[in-house]
């Protein structure tokens, strides 16, 4: 399949079941990543693919009061930013669904069992009040771009461990990244940087997460990457103010089976102090814990030796 088509046929089956009138509908079905309807009540019209990661698309799917049956799917290697290829499991899975007038629902899988397992949750409480509307644009800040700009002052442990800088918006329970604002990975050594800090410089207004990063052991060719996945809480910053020096945490990234296990803090606030006094004298005194929202990232676990999840997700031997 050519990229063009490919492109086109992830659009058609996207726009296909998120129609305009969705909040009107009695019930909604959501779907996590990965997820591919192949029908809705026999209906293959009502098919969906969400993709994952970048390419990861929302759906927001209408049901009317009553009794449905899915036929469910997954391709967890299909979607790769805007590449699309028709690859899906066999057989696929029936799940039925109870609809209830001002219910939302969300498709979940898990991918790790053997065999693999898709279920659907009632999930009006837990994601109440959540948006996944595009959020308004707001004025761009004014002054000049050395007014505007905020440092950000991570902890990274080991040393040689940093994350990256990524811009983009919180769309219900996801971090949603942009295409266009790639991550920034600075103080890259491979000798680690002083006590694990980094410091990075970022904009008014701009709203950033670190979703992604590298191990370094400072050997020349060891050099991991490093990716947040599954339930692994994506910290973001949103809406940064222009002028300020931000402690926004201390992140520890150990080894685990198949990846990475991630942990962070935020009650080291002195020791961060401690160090712009030493190696930072212009932004001594102004140091600041920054408020921040948790969501998740788009990305699947693959146990593949870049995952940065967390303690409690352990992969099922198969």
């Amino acid at each position: 399949m050519n990229h063009a088509l490919s492109i086109a046929l992830l659009i058609l089956l996207s726009a296909g079941a998120n129609p305009a009138n969705a909040g009107d509908a009695d019930a909604i079905l959501r779907c996590d990543p990965a997820t591919v309807i192949r029908k809705i009540d026999g209906d293959p019209k009502r098919a969906y693919k969400a993709g994952f990661g970048q390419s990861f698309q929302e759906c927001a799917i209408p049901l009317s009061t009553g009794t449905h049956q899915l036929e469910l799917c997954f391709d967890s290697e299909g979607s790769a930013g805007y590449i699309y290829a028709e690859i899906v499991c066999t057989p696929n899975r029936e799940v039925t669904l109870d609809a209830k007038p001002g219910h939302t629902y969300r498709i979940k899988l898990d991918l790790h069992a053997d065999p693999w397992k898709v279920w659907v949750d009632d999930v009006s409480e837990s994601e109440a009040g959540l948006s996944y509307e595009k959020p308004l644009k707001k004025p761009k800040p004014s002054g000049s771009k050395k007014e505007q700009e905020t440092y950000l002052i991570l902890r990274t442990t080991p040393q040689h461990a940093q994350l990256a800088l990524q811009k983009g918006e919180i769309r219900g329970k996801w971090f949603d990244p942009f295409m266009t604002g790639l991550p920034k990975l600075l103080n890259f050594s491979r000798k680690g940087v002083p006590d694990g800090y980094h410091v990075f410089r970022a904009h008014a207004g701009e709203t950033v997460a670190f979703v992604a990063g590298q191990m370094m052991t400072g050997k020349v060719l060891e050099i991991r990457q490093v990716t947040s996945c599954g339930d692994f809480p994506v910290h973001v910053y949103e809406d940064l103010p222009a002028g300020k020096v931000l402690y926004i945490g201390h992140y520890t990234i150990q080894d685990a089976p198949g990846g990475y296990v991630g942990t962070w803090r935020d009650d080291d606030l002195a020791e961060a102090r401690a160090y712009l006094d030493s190696h930072h004298p212009e932004l001594v005194g102004r140091l600041e814990v920054v408020p921040f929202h948790t969501a998740l990232s788009a990305n699947l676990c693959r146990f593949s030796g870049t995952d940065l999840r967390t303690a409690g997700q352990t992969r099922q031997t198969p």
